[in-house]
């Protein structure tokens, strides 16, 4: 007498991260091309102007679009060996707060 078995059915959600990254790889794929020039010093100069500016805003109110405003302006007025860390950091935040949604 023989037996088969069945695969179980996983009833585990999916990480919520995870989730998102996947979703992020998709619509990186629809961005298309863009160009990345570095920024002069004056328009540095006014990127962290507004990042501050914003800085501040977030420090008064907690809100989200100051927080991420000011690391948007923030990696705009980066250098380009230190715009990586700045990209990571409002990555993080745009991620976080989509975890937030999804969980909602």
């Amino acid at each position: 007498m023989s037996e088969t078995t069945t695969p179980k059915k996983t009833t585990r959600k999916p990480d919520p991260m995870t989730r998102v990254l996947t979703d992020v790889r998709a619509a990186v794929k629809n961005l298309g091309e863009y160009p990345a020039k570095p920024g002069t010093d004056d328009r540095r100069r006014q990127h962290d102007g507004r990042a501050a500016a914003w800085g501040k805003e977030y420090g008064r109110q907690g809100t989200f679009e100051a927080l991420l405003l000011s690391y948007a302006f923030e990696s705009l007025a980066a250098y380009e060996h230190e715009q990586r860390e700045a990209l990571v950091q409002l990555a993080a935040i745009a991620l976080a707060q989509v975890e937030k949604l999804d969980a909602a």
